[in-house]
């Protein structure tokens, strides 16, 4: 289509082939019923004058007319105007008609009715005939009538009928008329996805494309292609919009997320279609956020919720809120947006001010009394009055452990207010450093810590702050003054004993950081003493972490879990312990795999995900994405390491330097086995990749992504170097056996046999501590390397396959093959080959799959050509991970308990529903449930999960 008003419609190809397909059945004489619905501005009125506009093209008579909120008022309205009938009408049967209905002493309705069908089948006898009526949920009930009644002889007549619709649960005979066209053709009308949201902008402002700020403000539409021209109309009006020919972007001075009035104004003015006061309850809903319960809604508004019902009922059948779970979310957050700046600031302070109070003589959890107090002082001339200061010193320190944003700008909005001498000040700036350490800000811990030391006169408040500081140094790397900070605290009298305790498990961390494993043992047993008779969880907890690590380091894994099981269960689920308790769990999942207890392993990750999910910090929560996504690359699940990875990017300003090279090095690593060179050069350039990473923390991922780049461009010598200088410092941190067997290889290739031979010593001796399986496994796969024997590299396949590691394992069948190829067992060599194929196409490591075809082809051993590659659309470009997720959304199940059925997270649950949406070219679960139920029969629903 492409007249009329098809010109506008954006990203609605399906939905305009299916008008197509009607509008040529009608022609070719076969009727049928069409409901369009979707909520207010989706594009329905677009997708019905696209169809009429085919309709007319194709030789159809057209009749339409649009319902108003005045039609209910008179009788038959609706289809009078929809067939035309007016005293100007060439035809003599409508004149008779409007005469009939002007001249009527009693009711005409029920022969006009039977009037207007006989008009209709008459047009229809003199041709095919479309008639359709835009917002249908405003039509007379008279009209609602005939309209059923021809719906049932649509299917005989050369007939369409189209309604467009919105929601509306409050008319039953509507509900009836639709019920029981159950032949009739659904389109329900989606969001627009972003590529069509871009498109709209971009048409709307005659640019080629559209900026990313742009695009991102535009997401608060939610796909509503009325909401999108509104904003991107105002923008511009506004002079917020760059736009050049080429490209569209927001100006810079459009950064704090507000909406221009005129823009909240215009959008809050289209709300009408719902009652006043559920306008009001939605206002009162906006002060609360995005998402919120009925029980907040209940406290704020201060209305039983028996007096609620109604309003969120009208809200939900409008589209206006969703369920999401037990909570409501807007379904548009640009609604919820207007309904708040729409509110005058002074009424709006003083609703959040009120909300606060409120919630807080509740009982709610601090961290929604905090958001709403901080939004009583979102203005700049606004102060936090006496009940906030004092909510804050009895709840600061809850509120920097469950929310640490929220607490350290009301703190910092609230110390100003009070001078050194007053009794709050001590405590609300201890919150204050602390709130800093939970956001993973070491430098203003530092800072805020040092100054307030400087200021008490509370030991109490001096040993904790000097905590704080010792920590925050530590975490900088500025060892020397963390000991110092330390031995000067520990040296003070009157500390209490919990903080003796956590100053000597820093300590200890501290001597661990610098390799000196007596003194760590030493510190740790110290805190032990000092943290068991003080009973305090969280001392003892840090202590037995730290005595963890040191066992790690040590290549003594088993040790390790022992430590970090006792420290989970010192910690317990105090909230003020969670971040420590995410730390621990996150170890312990690593290095229960590492001895090759994958079940536990995959345990420990679903209850460390489930608790992130649910009560991290952001810093800690992004921790825990990298733990996860090293978790699913290290076993083949890559897809879900990529869904891990970018959960994770957008925390990256959470994350410290260590953290940061962890996320870059392994989006490097898994780019690099992809072959998507653009994106392994621009994660090295992010991570600030030195010629030699390995003295730092969390390079492994760093180092193998630097040597695959050199390899890559034919320069293995470069590669060995890098990891071969990396030889003593991987000791240090007890990762080393990761990428030893890849330096072994390298070395060999390149005639550097001294160095292979350090590297296989080198792996052989951290083997040798703990008879962990993955080291055990790497040790031998270096010998196997070194020496060319295949009994030691069968070894190390038989672990790696027995610890659930595709990648690793196929490396070693790589290798095996190259080594019997090498001894002319070539009918053996092809079949290993063969399998590390196998696993390497399952996977997608392109890079690797070139690797072993060049390391093979002298060999005259080649894999076999014309494979079929995975489709990239349709059920079968799913992968086992994709499909098992489509049957259990057909089975009903929602993300979170797909989640906690696969050992998954929620986000990576999203995020294959998301691919599997744009695979199947479909646009709502309900449609990937009939695809999965359409090819249950084919397959088992327990398809692997190693792609």
């Amino acid at each position: 289509m492409t007249s009329g008003g098809a010109a506008e419609v954006f990203g609605r190809d399906s939905e305009l082939a299916q008008l197509r397909g009607l509008a040529g059945e009608v022609v070719a004489g076969r009727g049928n019923v069409l409901w369009l619905e979707g909520e207010p501005g989706i594009g329905k009125t677009a997708l019905l004058r696209a169809l009429l506009a085919e309709a007319e093209r194709l030789g159809c008579a057209v009749h339409h007319a649009a319902a108003d909120q005045l039609s209910q008022r008179f009788p038959l309205r609706v289809l009078l105007d929809c067939l035309a009938v007016h005293p100007k009408s060439d035809d003599p049967e409508i004149l008779g008609i409007h005469e009939r209905l002007r001249l009527a002493s009693d009711d005409p309705v029920p022969a006009i009715a039977e009037q207007l069908i006989s008009l209709v089948e008459k047009l229809c006898a003199a041709g095919s005939l479309v008639l359709a009526v835009d917002d249908v949920q405003w039509a007379d009930e008279s009209s609602l009538l005939v309209w059923h009644r021809l719906s049932r002889l649509a299917e005989h007549l050369p007939l369409l009928l189209v309604a467009a619709i919105r929601p509306s649960g409050s008319r039953t005979e509507l509900g009836v008329v639709r019920g029981e066209d159950r032949a009739a053709v659904r389109i329900s009308v989606p969001p627009l996805d972003e590529a069509a949201t871009a498109d709209l902008a971009a048409h709307l402002t005659g640019a080629a494309e559209v900026g990313p700020a742009l695009l991102e403000t535009l997401g608060r539409a939610a796909g509503n292609p009325r909401y999108v021209r509104e904003m991107v109309l105002a923008l511009a009006r506004e002079n917020h919009l760059d736009a050049d020919g080429a490209r569209a972007e927001l100006t810079p001075d459009m950064t704090d997320g507000a909406l221009p009035r005129s823009l909240a104004e215009a959008i809050a003015a289209r709300l009408g279609f719902v009652g006043s006061d559920t306008i009001g309850l939605l206002r009162m809903a906006a002060l609360l956020g995005p998402t919120f319960s009925v029980t907040d809604l209940r406290t704020v508004s201060e209305r039983p919720v028996v007096a609620l019902v109604g309003c969120v009922e009208e809200a939900l059948t409008a589209g206006l809120l969703v369920e999401s779970g037990a909570r409501l979310t807007f379904q548009h957050g640009l609604i919820r947006q207007a309904l708040h700046e729409t509110t005058p600031t002074a009424l709006r302070l003083a609703l959040h001010h009120q909300a606060a109070r409120a919630l807080a003589s509740s009982g709610a959890p601090v961290e929604r009394t905090g958001e709403q107090l901080l939004a009583s002082i979102s203005v700049d001339d606004a102060e936090i009055d006496d009940w906030g200061l004092d909510w804050l010193v009895d709840n600061s320190r809850m509120l920097a452990h469950r929310a640490p944003d929220c607490a350290e700008a009301l703190l910092g909005s609230a110390i100003p207010l009070l001078s050194t001498h007053d009794p709050r000040s001590e405590s609300l700036r201890t919150a204050r450093v602390l709130a800093m350490v939970q956001l993973g800000h070491p430098e203003q811990a530092r800072e805020l810590s040092e100054r307030a030391l400087a200021d008490t006169h509370d030991p109490s408040c001096a040993a904790e702050l000097s905590w704080y500081l010792a920590w925050s140094l530590a975490v900088l790397g500025l060892d020397d003054l963390a000991t110092e900070v330390i031995e000067k605290a520990l040296q003070t009298p009157g500390f209490d004993r919990p903080w003796l305790a956590r100053m000597h498990a820093v300590l200890g961390q501290v001597m661990l950081s610098r390799g000196h494993f007596e003194a760590a043992d030493a510190a740790v047993e110290r805190a032990l003493a000092e943290a068991r008779p003080a009973r305090d969880g969280f001392a003892l907890g840090l202590a037995l972490h730290i005595r963890g690590a040191a066992m790690a380091r040590r290549c003594d894994l088993a040790e390790a879990v022992i430590c970090y099981e006792q420290a989970g269960a010192a910690l317990g689920d105090a909230p003020e312990n969670t971040d420590l308790r995410l730390t621990v769990l996150g170890n312990r999942m690593m290095l229960l795999f590492g001895l090759g207890q994958a079940a536990e392993a995959e345990g420990a990750l679903h209850e460390m995900l489930a608790i992130a999910e649910r009560s991290a910090t952001p810093a800690r929560l992004a921790a825990v994405r990298l733990s996860a996504a090293n978790h699913y690359y290290t076993i083949g699940r890559w897809e879900d390491a990529t869904a891990e990875l970018d959960a994770a990017t957008q925390l990256a300003d959470r994350l410290d330097e260590a953290g940061r090279r962890w996320l870059h090095g392994l989006s490097a690593l898994l780019a690099g086995h992809r072959d998507d060179r653009s994106t392994l050069l621009r994660s090295l350039q992010a991570a600030g990749c030195e010629e030699n990473p390995a003295t730092r923390s969390a390079a492994e991922f760093l180092l193998l992504a630097g040597a695959m780049r050199a390899e890559a461009e034919s320069d293995p010598r470069r590669a060995v170097r890098l990891l071969a200088e990396a030889l003593t410092e991987g000791k240090r941190f007890g990762t080393r056996y990761l990428w030893l067997p890849s330096l072994v290889r390298l070395a060999i290739e390149t005639g550097e046999n001294e160095i292979a031979g350090r590297a296989t010593d080198a792996c052989a001796e951290d083997a040798a501590v703990g008879a962990v399986p993955n080291i055990v496994a790497a040790s031998q796969h270096c010998r196997g390397l070194l020496e060319r024997d295949p009994t030691a590299l069968r070894a190390a396949i038989e672990l790696y396959s027995k610890t659930s590691q595709p990648p690793r394992y196929a490396r070693a069948l790589e290798d095996m093959a190259v080594v019997l190829a090498e001894r002319g067992e070539s009918a053996q060599a092809r079949t290993a080959y063969g399998r590390a194929v196998k696993i390497y196409q399952k996977l997608g490591a392109t890079w690797d799959l070139r690797r072993a075809d060049a390391r093979m082809r002298p060999h005259g051993v080649r894999h076999a050509r014309g494979r079929r590659h995975r489709a990239t659309n349709g059920w079968e470009s799913l992968t086992p991970t994709e499909r098992q997720i489509a049957h259990l959304v057909a089975d009903g199940l929602p993300n979170p308990d797909i989640a906690a059925a696969l050992f998954s997270s929620r986000r990576t649950v999203e995020v294959h529903v998301s691919h599997i949406l744009a695979k199947l070219g479909v646009r709502s679960r309900v449609e990937i449930a009939v695809e999965a139920t359409r090819h249950g029969g084919e397959e088992m629903r327990s398809g692997s999960r190693s792609a």
